[in-house]
């Protein structure tokens, strides 16, 4: 809360509160020495200087969290990421090149901060770092969002199905906001106490599998268990009762949300926001909400995860046919068992 309040205030008074004072440059060289942001724990965040005396957030972690990762470019910012030779360690930086824009980019990281500190796995720590830097090229570009494929939008109205009428139900609206990560890239749509759910659509009429787009989709996750959450939806028009856009799903959360957590809306539009949703874009696809299967991600689980090929492919995507999951599917009452927290 502290972090925040000084982040708004710097914003709003235009306070000169600088976290880079104090701080040594670095010895020329690609070694930086920097201060670590205690706010972002257990994450490793750094602010430094180089030897040029520039401005530095970068983020210490394990390489392997970067695979496949994008950066943008940013004018007036150097965005990489490197691999640190004395450990192996990954490194995620930004770097204001001018400082006579110290004060945005004060901003700037504060919000990288805040967003990588709130993530639950230091993969969605790095996915965060990486989406926020996109969020704020989107911004100072000032262009318009592209329009959310017709295979996106299926999957961000299956996760909203599963927000509003799966989760909220049992843990409450506020807990199934702050736990949906789908919109930040993350490797698992829904992150709980115990509990994480990864969330699939699919078409009444298209073949009998999902998509699994990364190796970390299914991977285990300590101290929780792991849920796959398959959507069938079928096709329909408007004038068909229960029929759902995704500015109809939007609008049904947004409702639930004034009127049993409102203390949820910004961080629900934020990251719908994320997910890059736009009130002004029309979406074609119209569906009807059909059925849903949860399968139980264990040992003996047909998936791919990291390290299965040491020597191999990264971010490796796959079709996962759904008539070989019978044993590891979940009965209704054994899902709401595992939902509720029961063991």
């Amino acid at each position: 809360m502290a972090r925040s309040t000084r982040k708004w205030e710097r914003l709003l008074t235009g306070k000169s509160d600088d976290p880079w004072s104090n701080i040594m440059p670095s010895p020329s060289g690609p070694r930086l020495s920097g201060r670590l942001v205690a706010e972002s724990r257990p994450w490793e965040i750094f602010r430094a200087l180089d030897h040029l005396g520039r401005r530095i957030l970068f983020l210490v972690h394990n390489r392997a969290s970067t695979s496949g990762v994008t950066l943008p470019k940013i004018a007036g910012l150097d965005v990489e990421a490197r691999v640190r030779s004395e450990d192996d360690k990954g490194i995620l930086s930004v770097t204001l090149e001018n400082a006579d824009n110290a004060d945005i980019f004060t901003r700037f990281t504060d919000d990288i901060i805040e967003t990588v500190a709130a993530a639950g796995d230091e993969v969605t720590a790095v996915q965060s770092f990486v989406g926020r830097t996109w969020k704020w090229h989107d911004l100072l570009k000032g262009g318009r969002k592209p329009t959310l494929s017709r295979e996106v939008q299926l999957g961000l109205i299956g996760e909203l199905w599963t927000l509003l009428n799966i989760i909220a139900p049992s843990r409450g609206l506020d807990t199934a906001v702050m736990g949906w990560r789908g919109s930040q890239r993350a490797p698992k749509d829904f992150e709980l106490s115990d509990l994480c759910i990864e969330c699939k659509a699919r078409g009444a009429a298209s073949r009998n599998k999902v998509r699994i787009t990364s190796e970390h989709q299914l991977d285990d996750v300590s101290g929780h268990r792991v849920i796959l959450l398959v959507h069938t939806f079928a096709s329909s028009s408007k004038e068909d009762v229960g029929t759902l856009d995704l500015h109809e799903i939007v609008m049904q959360v947004r409702s639930a949300i004034t009127s049993n957590a409102p203390q949820a809306s910004n961080a629900f539009e934020a990251a719908l926001e994320d997910a890059g949703h736009d009130d002004t874009h029309e979406y074609e696809v119209l569906v009807l909400h059909r059925a849903f299967d949860a399968y139980h991600v264990r040992d003996g689980f047909p998936r791919i995860v990291p390290g299965a090929f040491p020597d191999g492919p990264v971010e490796v995507a796959y079709d996962l046919p759904l008539a070989d999951l019978s044993a590891f599917h979940m009965s209704e009452r054994d899902f709401n068992d595992r939902l509720a927290g029961k063991d």
